[in-house]
């Protein structure tokens, strides 16, 4: 089972695809794109200061940005274009993304020379800057993605989490069937390699959940300790979702429930730290404390 992103009501009011349409249409593909981003951000922020339901926000980010990388990968000729595809890996994969987090994306392809399409990549990958987004991008094969991720935890575990945005799906299938081979990883050895990963997380903040100013993101207790929950979830039961450790005997209601409240509680700490400093910031610092108890 692979993952894809959590399908929630309400989140396509963010940006309405009618009026980009006519925007492309008036101004240019560039222009229209970037007030997309700015107005789709503003919204947003109104409706976290309203109160809105923060996965409306995480889920509707990660939407608003599906479709605006669609319409820029359109606009370019891509050669040979069943054997590409444009996958999102990572957070982005999961479908979540704070105002400010990274948007990871994989440019999947299969017997083509990346030479011939090196001018419609740098082409699609300026626009997306030029838009004001944080891209974070590779190209590669299949074969190569299970290279890289046989000695590299991190790519191993942000290709588990990824999805076709646009392209020919069957590549992303072939991919994330390669990269999840018990020769790429095992599920003791890939749960080993997180556990380490974990631990040395942990000693870089002093391995305590106590201190005054944490890492909403990789502090003992924070977002990261919640998706190694999931990551080993997915390498070992195939699992989609949290809530399908309970089906499997691995959770019981009662802790699934308070896993998903502290996801809630840090998500809107993590969101409300992004719309204040107006870029990436996951530390609590004393000077943001007072600020964020407003909201």
């Amino acid at each position: 089972m692979q993952p894809t992103a959590v399908p929630i009501k309400g989140i396509d009011r963010f940006l309405d695809l009618d009026n980009l349409e006519r925007e492309i249409e008036r101004t240019s593909l560039t222009q229209a794109l970037k007030q997309a981003v700015a107005d789709s951000t503003a919204s947003m922020h109104q409706a976290f200061r309203e109160k809105e339901d923060i996965r409306k926000l995480v889920y509707g980010r990660s939407w608003v940005v599906d479709q605006l990388l669609r319409r820029a990968w359109d606009h370019f000729k891509w050669p040979e274009a069943n054997q590409i595809s444009l996958v999102a890996v990572g957070g982005y994969g999961r479908g979540e993304l704070h105002p400010h987090s990274d948007i990871d994306i994989l440019l999947l392809i299969d017997n083509i020379d990346a030479e011939s399409i090196e001018s419609c990549i740098s082409g699609f990958l300026t626009l997306l800057w030029d838009i004001g987004l944080d891209i974070g991008s590779s190209v590669r094969t299949i074969e190569e993605c299970y290279n890289e991720c046989k000695h590299d935890i991190t790519i191993a575990t942000n290709l588990i989490e990824s999805r076709t945005l646009t392209g020919d799906p069957s590549l992303q299938q072939k991919m994330f069937e390669r990269v999840t081979l018990d020769d790429a990883w095992t599920d003791s050895e890939f749960f080993k390699a997180k556990l380490k990963e974990q631990t040395l997380r942990h000693q870089s903040t002093n391995n305590t959940e106590y201190n005054l100013e944490p890492n909403i993101k990789t502090s003992p207790g924070g977002l990261r300790d919640l998706q190694t929950i999931g990551w080993v979830a997915k390498r070992h039961f195939g699992a989609t979702y949290i809530r399908d450790l309970v089906n499997h005997g691995f959770l019981i209601e009662s802790e699934l429930e308070t896993l998903n409240k502290g996801e809630l509680y840090l998500w809107t700490v993590r969101y409300a730290l992004h719309m204040h400093n107006k870029r990436r910031e996951d530390r609590l610092l004393f000077d943001h404390q007072r600020t964020l108890a407003e909201y």
